[in-house]
C-alpha cells in the first residue's frame, strides 16, 4: 500500500538533494531525521525536559500505561529509549518491525492504547523514545516481530483502536494504512553490524545522491535503492508485502 509516507519520503529525498554538494554522512543524517517534529516553547512547556515526558506517556509512577506494561514486560532504559521485553520471550532475531507514529500532541491518548495492544497482543519487545527528543522523532514507537503475520494482526488491532489519531509518519518505511500512523520495515539480512532498516536506507540514499551526476540525483538515488532490493515507491523490501 502506498500513501502519505510515499510522498513524505520523496519530499525528504528531494530536500536532501537540494543541499548538494555535501558529504554523504551529512546527507544520511538529514534523511534519517527528516520528519522530526519541530521543538519549540509550547512543546517544552507541555512535555517538560529530560525524562519528564514519561508522564505524557503514562509511564510515571501510577500511570495507566506503566501499570499495564509492568504486568507484561521487563523495562530497561538506555540513551534515547525506554525498552520493554517479555522475560519469558525466546531470544530470536526479529524479522520485521512495526512503527507507530502519532503526532506528539496525540501521545497522552495514544500511548496507553498502544501499551495495552502490545501487552494483550503478545508483542515480545518494543521501545519508545525517551525524553523530549525521543518523542519528537518520527519513529518514536518501534515493536519487533519474528512473524509477519503477527505484525499484521497487531497492526490491524491498532488501526481500529487508533482510528482518527493524527499521524506524524515515519519516512522510508512501508505504510500500512495510508495515513502514515502505522508502517513497517525489516532490518538488513545478516544484521549489517546492527544497522537498522531506516539507517541502512538513508545511508544508501545519501551515497546514491553524492555519486550521481548533477542532472537528476533524486532519480539516480531511487534507481540505486531499487537495485539494492528496496521498492522505492512503497519503501518495503522488494517483493515483500504485509497487505
Amino acid at each position: 500500500m502506498t500513501g502519505r509516507l510515499a510522498g513524505l519520503s520523496l519530499a525528504g529525498l528531494r530536500l536532501a538533494a537540494a543541499g548538494l554538494p555535501a558529504p554523504s554522512e551529512t546527507l544520511a543524517r538529514r534523511l534519517y531525521r527528516f520528519g522530526t517534529y519541530p521543538r519549540g516553547p509550547a512543546i517544552e512547556r507541555d512535555f517538560g525536559l529530560d525524562d519528564e515526558p514519561m508522564s505524557v506517556l503514562g509511564l510515571a509512577r501510577g500511570g495507566s500505561a506503566r501499570r499495564c506494561l509492568e504486568a507484561a514486560f521487563e523495562a530497561t532504559s538506555f540513551p534515547g529509549w525506554f525498552s520493554f521485553a517479555r522475560g519469558d520471550a525466546p531470544r530470536v532475531v526479529a524479522t520485521c518491525k512495526l512503527y507507530v507514529s502519532p503526532l506528539p500532541q496525540a501521545l497522552p491518548g495514544a500511548f496507553p492504547v498502544v501499551a495495552e495492544a502490545f501487552a494483550g497482543g503478545g508483542v515480545r519487545s518494543f521501545k519508545v523514545g525517551r525524553g523530549l527528543e525521543g518523542l519528537l522523532r518520527p519513529d518514536k514507537i518501534v515493536a519487533y516481530f519474528d512473524d509477519p503475520g503477527h505484525l499484521r494482526e497487531v497492526a490491524r488491532t491498532l488501526g481500529a483502536l487508533l482510528s482518527g489519531c493524527p499521524a506524524q509518519g515515519t519516512p522510508f518505511t512501508a505504510d500500512l494504512g495510508g495515513d502514515g500512523l502505522l508502517s513497517w520495515g525489516a532490518d538488513p539480512a545478516g544484521g549489517e553490524g546492527g544497522v537498522s532498516w531506516r539507517s541502512w536506507i538513508t545511508r544508501r540514499l545519501a551515497a546514491g545522491l553524492t555519486q550521481a551526476g548533477p542532472a537528476d540525483p533524486v532519480s539516480a538515488a531511487l534507481r540505486d535503492i531499487a537495485q539494492a532490493g528496496v521498492d522505492p515507491v512503497r519503501w518495503a523490501p522488494a517483493g515483500g508485502s504485509l497487505q
